[in-house]
């Protein structure tokens, strides 16, 4: 009930509420006996009534905000939820405003707003779902709200400036739901909960099919006298009803559900199926004639259990290892403070400060190397199970864990900004996204249950014009062998299975759409920079010009100002120049920052316009200068040249590997790239050849060329890393992030790449082909199963407990083709 707390709070507070000898009903929002007529609300033109005035303000409040269609969906016959808020609980809550509580479950979405993961208590249906999500988002401030029916976990943004969390607790706590800040255990909880939910089903119906069967035997012999018969009847019907009542209950109470809310859902059939089945047979014994199928609703009901039970493992298997790779972070770890190293709680860390990673211990944020070598195990992440060598300078990832000596490392990230989070943000996203696929076989078995019903019901006529004794139990079969749990689980099973499977590669798919989109690509596009090389820049040359000897500039004068003007910088480029800054050294300060995409940077200083980029932005009316090289940028003072840096960026040690997989598979790989020199590395020299290289883009031409190849029947992949890559990443049919990028890129891509190695994009590939294969296949047996079933049941040559044994054996093959995506190369 979704104020409940409410109505005990009005009958506490108003003692006439209840007045004797009142008539007996049921409150219309909460279910509970209502013993006063006075609290009365028109719904919908009718006049309902409710139990107190608390339930009748709550109505009131769902009226008054529009969402009128949550009576549509809205079950009361449910548990009181919990007591109100009191003030001590109202004060708790505003906890939660806290910036350092917070950091546990609140993420920064972008600049302006605020994403918080979540956990909700007393949900029981879809209309609370639905009621949550819309009442949410018609708070100040509250921009998306995602409820995940699965996992109960609920994802809220808003704009912190115009709306507080502690209200968006309140609001859910003012509907009756217990909120909670997200953890990983809680939901770990949650799914060991339904896990034994369902093996107490599975058991309850196994042992009543196994028990029920040998009864069936026994009467089939023909050996046994009306008494013996009737008595083992009535022990079938005394080990059925605990099959019916809890292991095949929710299958009722979903199906209620759906017709309450006009929709036909595959259990609308299966409840018919069971109940008329156990109907017929009960009806049979406290008669004494006809036949008896209790062995059929049991073996029909567990089978469907188990299949249930199946899908469910392979759908939550995501989220299991999702919560693992969170819920194994330390909860201290020793930071320096007051001269010494002091254990403290990672909710304190803050970033800026320095830890120490013991060796066997798991890195708790991220950052970067301070002091020490050692190698760190990133499988947990990327699924790359060699370890990789961290040494001052390199970044540690939260989640990884120190394999050989103690490193001292700087803190950068936290909380729910680390990487460990965010893969799960990005998992929760993907998660509560449905692709088209999962649409059109949702739309397909919703039209699927409501013809078969329609058919049923037709063979059910013509047999009992035929042979009327034989009627119900055909249009038994009918019902159980058409159940259309094949198809529903056709396609959510595979895509749970991909995902995991990927994501066990370092390749997380964080939009729905990704696979189905990654399996059509004929093109992908690479940015060169940070994507196909390295992006580790190492300043190699510094050549300074007469101009800036004249003006007294030394190597390290430029240098600085170099480090300056990439301050705000999240380009490889700008580690090189910090890197070659001798220890010590000060930055020139600047002033009015600004970025020219696929240009350069500019910011202003006491002398002037200074200029750090390419050639034709830097040296804009300087007279002579070097000859424009790989991997070269200048610097201009006014528009005159002073010094060229010369870097060097080598090529990943997976780009040719990827790029020659990519090929054979038929996909044609494409360079866009913002450098205008045009220099590319001879071994990618075919790639020019075949007029694959693109170079001197900005962003917008980089949008506009895979906008052109779209037109021409192209389906395009884009793979980048850099802010220059957001508006492409965003607009391409596909995309794919590099985990080193920056996060606007990782926010804009459809999917990210943790482990950084070009060549799972193949594997990628490959795995969404064999997804929409299976599915397929899937699809297909489900409907030629059905096709070649159905008109053998309605001539009658299958028994129920065939019927049964077919559907059952059918939603397990599909669930088992799923499950060959476990087995990828």
């Amino acid at each position: 009930m979704a104020a409940a707390w409410q109505c005990h709070a009005a009958q506490q507070h108003d003692p006439d509420a209840a007045t004797p000898g009142a008539m007996n009903r049921d409150c219309f929002h909460c279910g509970l006996p209502v013993s006063d007529e006075r609290y009365r609300l028109s719904v919908a033109e009718v006049s309902r009534t409710f139990c107190c005035a608390g339930c009748m303000a709550a109505a009131q409040t769902i009226l008054d905000n529009g969402l009128e269609a949550y009576y549509r969906f809205h079950d009361p016959n449910q548990a009181p939820a919990s007591p109100p808020v009191s003030d001590t609980e109202r004060d708790k809550l505003l906890l939660y405003d806290r910036q350092d509580v917070q950091s546990e479950f609140v993420s920064r979405s972008d600049p302006h707003n605020l994403t918080a993961t979540l956990m909700i208590e007393g949900v029981s249906c879809s209309a609370c779902s639905w009621l949550i999500e819309k009442h949410l988002t018609q708070l100040t401030g509250v921009s998306q709200v995602h409820f995940n029916q699965t996992s109960h976990r609920c994802q809220v943004t808003w704009n912190p400036d115009q709306q507080t969390l502690s209200n968006i607790f309140l609001a859910l706590f003012s509907l009756g739901y217990r909120a909670h800040p997200y953890r990983p255990d809680q939901e770990e909880v949650l799914r060991q909960k339904s896990q034994r939910h369902y093996l107490l089903r599975l058991g309850i119906a196994g042992i009543g099919m196994m028990q029920a069967m040998m009864n069936a035997v026994a009467i089939y012999s023909g050996s046994m006298t009306g008494g013996t018969e009737l008595l083992v009847r009535w022990a079938s019907l005394v080990l059925t009803i605990p099959v019916v009542v809890i292991a095949a209950g929710p299958f009722f109470r979903s199906a209620w559900r759906s017709l309450r809310a006009r929709h036909l859902s595959m259990d609308v059939s299966v409840a018919l199926a069971i109940g008329s089945a156990f109907a017929a047979s009960l009806w049979a014994t406290l008669s004494s004639g006809g036949e008896v199928y209790y062995e059929s609703v049991n073996m029909f009901t567990f089978f469907l259990v188990l299949g249930r039970f199946l899908e469910f493992r392979a759908r939550n298997t995501v989220h299991a290892s999702g919560n693992a790779l969170a819920s194994h972070l330390p909860a201290t770890c020793e930071v320096w403070r007051d001269g010494q190293w002091q254990r403290q709680a990672l909710r304190d860390i803050q970033p800026g400060e320095r830890i120490l990673v013991q060796a066997g211990e798991l890195c708790p944020v991220d950052g970067t190397v301070k002091t020490g070598h050692s190698d760190f195990d990133e499988s947990r992440l990327t699924g790359e199970f060699k370890p990789r060598s961290k040494a001052p300078g390199d970044t540690v990832l939260a989640g990884t864990l120190n394999q050989s000596q103690a490193i001292e490392i700087d803190v950068e990230r936290t909380g729910q900004e680390s990487s460990a989070s965010s893969v799960m943000q990005l998992l929760e996203r993907a998660a509560s996204e449905k692709p088209r696929m999962a649409e059109l076989a949702d739309r397909g078995a919703h039209y699927f249950v409501g013809s078969t019903l329609l058919i049923t019901a037709l063979i059910g006529l013509i047999w009992l014009w035929v042979a009327p004794d034989r009627a119900f139990w055909v249009v038994i079969s009918v019902l159980v062998v058409t159940c259309p749990c094949a198809l529903s689980l056709a396609t959510p099973t595979v895509l749970a299975q991909a995902t995991n499977s990927l994501r066990q590669r370092g390749l997380i798919i964080t939009r729905g759409h990704t696979l189905d989109q990654l399996a059509s690509v004929t093109d992908l596009a690479f940015d060169k920079t940070g994507t196909l090389t390295e992006g580790h820049f190492v300043l190699t040359g510094v050549h300074l010009e007469a101009e800036a000897e004249r003006k007294g500039y030394t190597r390290a004068d430029l240098i600085g100002v170099a480090v300056e003007l990439e301050r705000t910088s999240e380009h490889p480029i700008a580690r090189a120049f910090k890197q070659a800054q001798a220890k010590g050294a000060h930055s020139s300060e600047l002033f009015d920052h600004q970025r020219h995409p696929a240009a350069g940077l500019s910011a202003r200083g006491e002398s002037g316009q200074w200029r750090l980029g390419h050639r034709a932005f830097a040296c804009e009316g300087s007279a002579s200068h070097p000859t424009s090289q790989s991997g070269t940028v200048w610097l201009s003072l006014n528009g005159v040249t002073l010094a060229a840096f010369s870097l060097n960026d080598d090529l990943r040690s997976s780009a040719l590997p990827a790029l020659n997989a990519l090929e054979t598979l038929g996909v044609r790989c494409h360079i866009l790239t913002g450098d205008p020199s045009g220099e590319l590395d001879p071994r990618l020299a075919y790639l020019r050849q075949k007029g694959r290289f693109n170079y001197g883009l900005s962003a917008e031409q980089k949008l506009d060329w895979v906008n052109q190849q779209a037109r021409q029947g192209a389906q395009v992949a884009v793979v980048g890393d850099g802010i220059n890559d957001a508006p492409v990443l965003a607009g391409a049919p596909v995309s794919v992030a590099m985990s080193s990028g920056t996060d606007l890129a990782k926010q804009a891509a459809d999917a990210l790449l943790l482990n950084e190695n070009l060549s799972t994009l193949a594997l990628a590939i490959v795995v969404a082909r064999k997804t929409r294969r299976i599915i397929r296949q899937n699809m297909i047996w489900a409907l030629l199963y059905n096709g070649l079933a159905l008109p053998l049941a309605a001539l009658g040559w299958v028994a129920p407990w065939q019927a049964a044994i077919g559907m059952s054996l059918s939603s397990l093959l599909v669930v088992g083709n799923a499950l060959r995506l476990r087995r990828i190369a």
